[in-house]
């Protein structure tokens, strides 16, 4: 009787908040690659949606290949709009998309007027991604929030910043997902956000998971769990320190899982050039992360900035410990000597000193695992999809 297979209670919820009909659209900013983690989260709701009977339409960058989460998103029922690249015009002819180029103004006049939708959330990849929607939206009077997922020690130009504080002042809410990320964004616009709330970001992973502790017999084995990209993952500082011979004498062993967003070639020729076969292997993309913290005693992690990493969530929910660095959420969630272990920035030197502190307590890494599962998950909300839905639709209930 219900589409999708959904039953009639999940259909009430445009009631609950007052709503006779809803329509959402989801803008994404995203175009250093075709998905990221940052889309995961508004995606996610929008599935929701639309199994709960709403329309939801989105907005996004048009790539050649179009992104498989996009695509299924379409296949459920969104209307979903592709733009070009601001940059359209340096590109290669050969990679014309099917559909007229026009500017971005007109695009998104075109795709508020033909949706016509109740709400809009806007999600950003990256803290300077400019809010494009903004204006428009409020002219329209639409209702308009800020979904902020990374923040990098980046500045933003004073040129910008009539631009970007109107955006953010007129948003009903700006979502960011760590108290630090909300700072640094506060720090570049010289102003304080009274509109900001601090959000969860969902993982792979069950709530409950428990992996069985590997043996340590053949070896301690570390997890960086993280696309191949050194200026944000710094699996440079990683390289640096496995190529010093105390660690190279270790019995321990780093394993790389995920995409290369730029950095894979050198990170190959890098292990060869350092002959780190033994210490430094690259095992690509994992499909399933319960079984990689089957086969690892920890998450090491030099970013050098993050929003909230979905894989020390999950590395903390499945038990295990994160040797990582002092950016995003990671402060919020690991107690440093007591659940893992915090850099206070991401160099040689000082992540150096921190992987040292851990392999000293190595024999403590299974008890302070568990720790750090009770902890996160006192820190954490177990459906962080349900409560991004339940703030978009408030958002949509203050239209008219």
């Amino acid at each position: 009787m219900w589409a999708r297979g959904v039953d009639a209670p999940s259909f009430r919820c445009v009631g609950v908040y007052g709503l006779s009909k809803v329509k959402i659209g989801f803008y994404s900013t995203m175009t250093g690659v075709p998905w990221g983690g940052s889309e995961v989260l508004w995606s996610r709701v929008a599935h929701r949606l639309l199994d709960a009977h709403l329309d939801v339409t989105v907005n996004y960058r048009w790539w050649e290949n179009e992104p498989r989460a996009l695509s299924e998103l379409r296949s459920a029922g969104a209307s979903v709009w592709l733009r070009r690249d601001p940059t359209w015009r340096s590109w290669p002819y050969r990679l014309k998309p099917p559909f007229d180029l026009e500017d971005e103004t007109k695009h998104l006049q075109r795709w508020i007027t033909r949706e016509q939708p109740n709400a809009v959330m806007v999600t950003l990849g990256y803290h300077l991604d400019p809010v494009l929607p903004a204006s428009e939206l409020i002219r329209r009077g639409i209702p308009y929030a800020i979904n902020v997922q990374s923040v990098s020690t980046d500045t933003l130009d004073d040129q910008y910043l009539d631009e970007f504080r109107m955006a953010y002042t007129h948003a009903r809410k700006v979502y960011f997902v760590s108290r630090e990320n909300r700072v640094r964004v506060e720090t570049n616009l010289a102003m304080k956000f009274e509109n900001a709330v601090v959000i969860d970001n969902p993982f792979n992973v069950s709530w409950n998971a428990n992996p069985d502790w590997p043996s340590d017999k053949d070896g301690w084995r570390l997890a960086c769990v993280a696309r191949i990209h050194y200026a944000s993952k710094g699996q440079d500082i990683l390289i640096q320190l496995l190529s010093q011979e105390k660690w190279r004498n270790r019995n321990l062993s780093v394993h790389l899982f995920g995409n290369s967003q730029g950095n894979l070639r050198q990170t190959q020729e890098l292990i060869e050039r350092f002959n780190l076969q033994a210490n430094l292997q690259i095992e690509g993309y994992a499909e399933d992360v319960e079984v990689v913290w089957a086969n690892h005693h920890g998450l090491v992690l030099p970013s050098r900035f993050e929003g909230a990493a979905l894989a020390v969530v999950e590395a903390l929910l499945c038990n295990r410990i994160c040797i990582t660095t002092d950016v995003g959420r990671n402060r919020e969630l690991i107690d440093d000597g007591e659940s893992g272990f915090i850099a206070p920035a991401a160099t040689e030197e000082l992540f150096d000193q921190t992987l040292e502190a851990a392999w000293q307590q190595r024999e403590q890494w299974q008890s302070m695992g568990q720790l750090a599962g009770v902890r996160v998950r006192e820190r954490y909300g177990d459906d962080p999809v349900a409560a991004f839905q339940d703030e978009i639709m408030q958002l949509a209930a203050t239209n008219g």
